[in-house]
């Protein structure tokens, strides 16, 4: 399968306006069921719902959006609104409705420079009885419009309100949600699922009611330290948010190895095809106080004050590489073998270190031969995280 991009100058039919502050003043008001969906270019199943929330308080073209990206395969459960039912009528219809809502809802948050595309993830699940949602955050993905700097925000914390909406949404409509947060997602559900924790330990009714909706959380190889040397966190902890003062949207030199796309994307030496617009194997350039922010966010569970207050799985590889490349004999630059095997991004020991910061019963499984994404690693490690998955919200759902 091909996926095309849209232009993300198009305004979208399938479109609502929410902010933070209308989802506290009713908190799991607006259910999901009340929104309209239109296909989304994952194809049949797969359908969007773009949601307006204002102004970029990052001072960028707005408004800003998040976009809901649902599975619901026909016959699963009710069509899309304005859609005739396939067959049965109102009665299968009702029947529908019902069994939709009273599936558990998975919500995906991805991570940097990338949107949700892994339809054999949601096909999965979907089996498995959960209604399988995932998030384009602002400015990413789907969710990105003209002039806006790609994936930036200068705190983390902004991302609050895009999880917010979608908590509200979804735990409105379905049997509890569970965040399953990639990377930087993984960074961003973890702290937002904390802040919640904490503000409803300090009564307040609003945010209780949305942690008060969640009932498990999934990090997948989640962003939890600075995989840099020493001389180097010294520098992005110390040295850049001084300069992120002065000149904000300096870029920050290096990057991420394209290695790691090449052993993910179809055209080069991976598995997957997926929308090379939305995640180049180049990551476009981060902007200094981005990664400030991310760093900020990053001491914050490192400090140890926080937790998640919901039963957390956190999945990493058995290993961590540099990702390094090599030359056939054809001449073309490969990556190593060892890249397909290993997190070529992030330290799994700094995941491990983390893992009782984030929860104090963190459940870590670790994967062997996994990659960065656990669920874009080879078959036998795949496999792996699926039943590790499956079996902890087994757990959380109370299925037998």
């Amino acid at each position: 399968m091909t996926l095309v991009s849209t232009p993300t100058s198009q305004r979208p039919r399938a479109l609502s306006h929410q902010t933070l502050a209308t989802i506290l003043s009713h908190p799991l008001g607006t259910s999901v069921h009340e929104l309209d969906f239109e296909p989304d270019i994952l194809g049949d199943g797969y359908t969007r719902h773009t949601i307006e929330i204002g102004s970029d308080p990052d001072g960028e073209p707005g408004p800003v959006v998040t976009t809901l990206v649902r599975y619901r395969p026909e016959g699963s459960a009710y069509p899309t609104r304005g859609e005739d039912a396939a067959s049965g009528g109102a009665e299968a219809d009702a029947d529908a409705d019902a069994e939709w809502s009273q599936r558990p809802a998975l919500l995906f948050v991805h991570g940097m420079t990338d949107f949700f595309f892994q339809t054999h993830v949601a096909e999965h699940f979907h089996a498995r009885g959960f209604a399988v949602y995932a998030i384009d955050l602002r400015k990413c993905g789907r969710s990105h419009r003209d002039g806006q700097t790609w994936h930036h925000v200068t705190s983390q914390t902004i991302y609050d309100e895009d999880l917010s909406i979608a908590v509200s949404l979804l735990g409105a409509g379905h049997d509890g949600v569970i965040p399953v947060g990639h990377s930087t997602g993984g960074l961003d559900v973890t702290m937002f699922l904390s802040r919640l924790h904490a503000a409803s330990q300090r009564g307040d009714t609003a945010r209780a009611a949305l942690h008060g909706a969640v009932r498990g959380a999934v990090l997948n190889s989640p962003w939890l330290g600075l995989q840099f040397d020493k001389q180097t966190n010294f520098i992005i902890r110390h040295i850049f948010p001084l300069v992120a003062k002065v000149a904000p949207t300096w870029h920050v030199p290096g990057g991420i190895n394209p290695t790691y796309g090449r052993t993910l994307h179809v055209s080069e030496n991976g598995e997957w095809d997926y929308d090379r617009y939305y995640k180049p194997l180049y990551p476009r350039p981060k902007q200094i106080s981005w990664l400030v922010g991310v760093s900020r966010e990053i001491d914050k569970v490192l400090s140890g004050n926080w937790s998640t207050g919901v039963p957390t799985l956190l999945l990493r590889s058995d290993g961590s590489s540099s990702g390094r490349s090599e030359t056939d004999a054809s001449g073309k630059e490969v990556p190593v073998e060892r890249a397909f095997v290993t997190d070529t991004i992030l330290s799994v020991r700094q995941m491990q270190e983390a893992a009782p910061k984030v929860d104090p019963d963190c459940q870590v499984h670790v994967i062997p031969g996994a990659m960065h994404d656990i669920f874009l690693s080879r078959p036998e490690a795949r496999a792996d995280a699926f039943a590790a998955t499956d079996e902890f919200l087994a757990g959380v759902v109370g299925q037998e």
